[in-house]
């Protein structure tokens, strides 16, 4: 009785050990699987890779003929063939999201290139990928210049067949898509000549080939200018990817349980809902006479150098109080950021603030916050703005969004996971819904003080341009919207006055017909992150802590927040 008990006991255990080794065996296969996955969309989009701090493809751009662009196609649906056989295996809960989140990346990596075609209807992206990909190598503090030198050369080398290669592509592109390409080819023609200008006074030994090929660089660009100016254009409405693949996105990008439609009826109620709550305290605003104009002294020798001081002061300030009142813990060896003017060449795409992360790939890292150009010589007048602007800290919303508690922190966190996949997300729905929320959260919190009347309307005033963004992104590539009507309905919809807003709306909406979904993700991530608080308060009562909260939902990564209901076990 006992020997076969005894026996009974060694074949369980047997099972067990081959259950267990079948296992550990499957999961050393995924996660091969997932870097070869990895490898594949690195390999294929180098100019990406670079700005994500992986630097082994860094002489090249992508290269978008119809061989390479067929042989991708049929490897990443070879990828989701392999992937699918680890659909039901006994994978960890981290592995379980991994695997979601490779089949996101695959999905949509097929519904650009296949579905959607960019590289067959958007000449931005090549342009893009030529500015992209000299910027973010020299941005790069991977090594230094006397190193990237030579990968920078070869990847001018290669921009006449970058662009050889989008005349051949392109058909009936979208004129706004036309309009956009043109002002950005001025740009970035001077980008080129601005960069060879510097690499020949610091490579003399190499100033003849940075020449020749920089050259041969700006004349392809300009003789795609020339393709551009007189292509066949398509219809108004040709820059809109349709219902099925928008809904395929909402559902495959961000893991969203509702559609294009219900997603638009629900920015519909949020737009309301805001509109009311900004009209009405905007009422109360004025009553109170809060107009911002404070009765300061101004000193004489104020200059744009004492600006820019101030705004790389103000990310400092909120940092602290960021680490004071407990709202996130701040890694120690968090990558430095520095507040600078966009640069020339971005000027044309991005109209307001920015922020361009490090790659969180990267060793050395730093991160940059880009600020509207200043003047060189500021009349009295604008001096004495400026200067009470400054003497109210006025900078201090843009920072929470940018860089504390918003952009910067949270997407150096997400970088200081070690997981790779997790490394490699940049979901938008987490970067820019967590970004508003700070916004809300941080004056919730008391960085403004018990109550500021003009900083809670600017709070508002963001919440209802992010629900309006909403109804744009889905009326405009449903196909309800055309350009002209979306930018109408917006500067009406936002009380849009001025002519600098209204050629603000005008940049912000052609951005839009080039970025399905991008647009919706600010609100609509804020939105789900609030659910997620309000589960998270429920499932820990009384040992509640917003530390926590925060620590615990940013350390996953930069994930759709759909994700994060299993990753934080929450109901």
């Amino acid at each position: 009785m006992h020997r076969l008990r005894h026996i009974v006991l060694l074949g369980i255990t047997a099972i067990l050990f081959i259950a267990s080794t079948a296992n550990a065996q499957a999961n050393s296969k995924f996660v091969k699987l997932s870097n070869q996955i990895l490898e594949s969309l690195q390999s294929f989009y180098p100019v990406h890779s670079t700005e994500m701090g992986i630097h082994a493809y860094d002489h090249r751009f992508t290269d978008y003929s119809s061989k390479s662009v067929k042989t991708m196609i049929k490897s990443l649906t070879n990828f989701e063939k392999k992937l699918y056989k680890y659909k039901g295996a006994k994978l960890s809960k981290d592995e379980k999201i991994n695997y979601r989140l490779l089949k996101s990346n695959l999905d949509i990596a097929l519904l650009d290139l296949k579905q959607i075609a960019w590289h067959k209807k958007s000449p931005q992206l090549y342009v893009d990928e030529a500015v992209n990909g000299i910027y973010f190598l020299i941005l790069s503090n991977h090594a230094p210049l006397s190193e990237k030198v030579v990968p920078l050369i070869a990847r001018m080398k290669s921009v006449p067949a970058l662009f050889a290669t989008a005349r051949k592509n392109i058909k009936k592109p979208p004129q706004i898509y036309v309009d956009a390409a043109l002002e950005s080819l001025e740009t970035a023609m001077d980008f080129y000549k601005e960069a060879a200008a510097e690499l020949m006074n610091k490579f003399p030994e190499r100033a003849d080939n940075i020449l020749k090929t920089s050259t041969a660089a700006r004349d392809a660009m300009n003789d795609f200018v020339i393709f551009l100016s007189d292509i066949k254009v398509g219809d108004e409405s040709s820059f809109a990817i349709g219902t099925k693949k928008l809904d395929y996105k909402l559902e495959h990008e961000y893991f969203l349980d509702y559609n294009s439609d219900s997603l638009l009826k629900i920015g519909e109620a949020l737009y309301d809902e805001a509109n009311k709550a900004y009209n009405e305290y905007k009422a109360v605003v004025e009553s109170q006479h809060q107009n911002g104009s404070d009765s300061v002294f101004v000193p004489a020798n104020f200059t744009k150098q004492d600006i820019l001081d101030y705004y790389n002061w103000e990310t400092e300030q909120e940092k602290i109080f960021v680490q004071k009142n407990n709202i996130v813990t701040v890694p120690i060896d968090i990558a430095p950021l520095s507040v600078i003017e966009t640069p020339t060449f971005l000027r044309s795409m991005i109209a307001g603030i920015a922020y361009q992360p490090a790659g969180p790939f990267d060793k050395n890292q730093h991160g940059y916050f880009y600020v509207r150009p200043i003047p060189d010589d500021l009349s009295r007048e604008a001096l004495e703005s400026r200067y009470r602007y400054v003497h109210r800290r006025g900078f201090k919303g843009s920072v929470v969004h940018e860089a504390f508690p918003g952009h910067h922190l949270q997407m150096q966190i997400a970088g200081m996971n070690p997981d790779p996949v997790r490394k490699w997300q940049m979901n938008l729905m987490l970067i820019e819904g967590w970004a508003l929320y700070s916004e809300q959260m941080m004056y919730e919190q008391g960085l403004f003080g018990k109550e500021d009347y003009n900083q809670w309307l600017g709070i508002l005033g963001g919440i209802r341009f992010r629900a309006a963004r909403i109804i744009a992104d889905m009326k405009l590539h449903t196909g309800q919207f055309t350009y002209d009507e979306c930018v109408a309905w917006m500067i009406d919809a936002l009380d849009v006055e001025s002519e600098s807003g209204k050629t603000y709306i005008k940049k912000q909406v052609r951005k839009y017909t080039m970025a399905p979904t991008m647009p919706m993700s600010y609100l609509t991530g804020k939105t789900e992150i609030l659910k997620l608080l309000e589960a998270y308060k429920n499932k820990m009562g009384d040992n509640f802590s917003l530390l926590k909260f925060h620590d615990e939902l940013l350390s996953h990564g930069s994930v759709p927040p759909a994700l994060l209901w299993d990753l934080m076990d929450l109901k």
